[in-house]
């Protein structure tokens, strides 16, 4: 009976352990169901939420595996990525980083050599070859002849491409063309190659209808690849093949399509691509407030992303009327994650914090000003006396038009002004957001009217009080005669760069900025075809 006991335990263990034993290997086979070495593993599980270069791991580790031509296991990662729609943290798309890795010979910020290119595209051929169902293979290459159109091109203006550099840049487009239309018979389908027909669209001067068609055609494949709405919005910038406001109206109706978070979601990864909004003169007029809930939101739904904190705190820091205290507080929380494709250099960076520091307690400051002229005017009390002081303000600008207005030519562009009055109608303190001789004139009046204690606007209904008034330059244009003989060849500029309050010293007439003067430090950006 003991015998028959003990056989059965042994029996009942040795059941377990071959239970237990499978069980373990099942699970390893789960969490590395593409078979890929553990330091691939780490180069694609990398924390993207802290640590800015888990980016270029992740397109690195995918270079590496295809120059090792391990294109099963390259399909397999695509093809889990693609089903799964997964997400990366800050909502990127994992297939979409992927092919970032797949699509040059040499990552950002090398440049690939003519050599680099031919061995590049042959390898994507073999993969072709070795696995022609691979609707990877054939969008990766079709991508590649894409990036190497436009190398053929080169980052000038078109009037510096050569004959035979255009005649390989078209050559080029249509080969990526030709392999997407091949792939597009094929069972599986890829959202990325939507974006590489797009790219075709651009390359090849498509008109904007066929562009939009092709994109209504992609939303509908997959709703929530924004890089869809990216590469239009790009496309129907000015410089491009829209017209002015064409990117603008765009982004709001594809935003406002989809509605809620999700919708501003969209409108935030629009603009946080370096293609549609970098350091140019051609930024797209788009609604800062709504690029800072769509970043939010996105925080909300996917997480921590350190690029996506690089890429709010540069808009923050360069877009529109820029927003230094926001700009600072995500800096602070970037640390020393800088991105290199965000900001070009470390010593840009850093001087962008410099900079921030210094400006940042001030605008501080000035926005709890203009919080508390929105609150004056709430009033109906602080609407009429608003409307009186407006009225003497106009008659300030307009005498130093006529006086200081001759040497201005651009009679354009908005600007605010926050004024602080004495219980008397006195000057107290005053900011104004522009510059140039109309605004010096201005300044030393106000800054006269102090120093007298004059009284130069009514009585405000309490003391002190701020008031903030949004003028537009166009409404002081002084009529020009057509004799353009006379114009100097010496102009000054009215205006600067919106989001830049000026105040009088007191002191002197001398107008300042809020913190130290700063160009714009951005660059020409790569586009998504680059």
């Amino acid at each position: 009976m003991v015998r028959i006991v003990l056989k059965t335990w042994i029996l009942m263990s040795l059941v377990l352990a071959w239970s237990g034993l499978s069980s373990a290997a099942e699970q390893n086979a789960n969490s590395n169901p593409c078979n890929v070495s553990e330091t691939e593993a780490a180069g694609f599980n990398g924390d993207f939420s802290v640590d800015i270069h888990a980016f270029q791991n992740f397109k690195d580790t995918a270079s590496r595996i295809l120059k090792e031509e391990k294109f099963v296991e390259l399909d397999c990662l695509a093809d889990r990525a693609r089903s799964g729609k997964e997400r990366l943290p800050g909502g990127l798309w994992r297939i979409h980083l992927l092919y970032q890795g797949l699509r040059y010979p040499v990552l950002y910020p090398v440049h690939a050599t003519q050599e680099d290119w031919t061995g590049h595209l042959q390898l994507l051929q073999r993969w072709v070859k070795a696995r022609p169902e691979s609707i990877t293979a054939r969008v990766a290459s079709a991508l590649a002849y894409l990036d190497y159109a436009s190398d053929a091109r080169g980052t000038g203006y078109a009037n510096t491409v050569s004959e035979s550099g255009w005649k390989l840049f078209r050559e080029r487009a249509a080969e990526a063309q030709q392999i997407l239309k091949d792939a597009s018979k094929l069972t599986g389908k890829c959202p990325e190659w939507y974006v590489a027909m797009q790219m075709v669209s651009v390359n090849q001067s498509w008109s904007v209808a066929d562009a939009r068609a092709l994109f209504e055609e992609a939303n509908k494949f997959e709703p929530e690849y924004y890089t869809y709405a990216r590469d239009l919005a790009y496309y129907l910038l000015p410089k491009w093949s829209g017209k002015a406001g064409d990117t603008e109206k765009f982004l709001q109706e594809a935003a406002d399509r989809i509605g809620g978070d999700k919708g501003d979601i969209l409108y935030f990864q629009v603009a946080a691509a370096d293609y549609v909004i970098c350091g140019c003169d051609d930024n797209p007029d788009l609604s800062w407030d709504r690029i800072k809930r769509g970043f939010e939101a996105s925080e909300k739904r996917y997480g921590v992303s350190m690029e996506n904190l690089n890429r709010i705190a540069y808009l923050a820091s360069y877009f529109g009327e820029r927003d230094p205290v926001y700009a600072n507080k995500i800096l602070t929380r970037i640390g020393d994650q800088w991105d290199a494709e965000t900001w070009g250099s470390q010593e840009t960076f850093e001087q962008m914090k410099q900079w921030l520091s210094v400006v940042a307690p001030a605008a501080a400051k000035v926005s709890e000003i203009e919080q508390t002229a929105t609150a004056n005017e709430q009033t109906p009390e602080g609407v009429r006396y608003k409307a009186a002081f407006e009225k003497k303000y106009r008659e300030l600008v307009q005498q130093c038009v006529l006086s200081d207005g001759g040497s201005v030519t651009q009679w354009q562009g908005k600007f605010k002004t926050l004024t602080s009055l004495g219980p008397k109608g006195t000057v107290e303190d005053i900011r104004i957001q522009s510059i140039g001789p109309v605004v010096s004139c201005l300044g030393q009046k106000l800054y006269s009217f102090k120093q007298e204690n004059a009284t130069p606007f009514p009585p405000p209904p309490q003391a002190p009080y701020w008031i903030e008034l949004r003028l537009d330059w166009a409404d002081f244009a002084p009529v020009q005669p057509n004799d353009s003989s006379n114009q100097s060849t010496q102009r000054f500029p009215l205006l600067i760069p919106r989001g830049d309050f000026v105040k009088v010293a007191v002191g002197s007439a001398l107008i300042l900025s809020l913190g130290v003067a700063y160009r714009f430090l951005g660059r020409e950006r790569r586009s998504s075809a680059s």
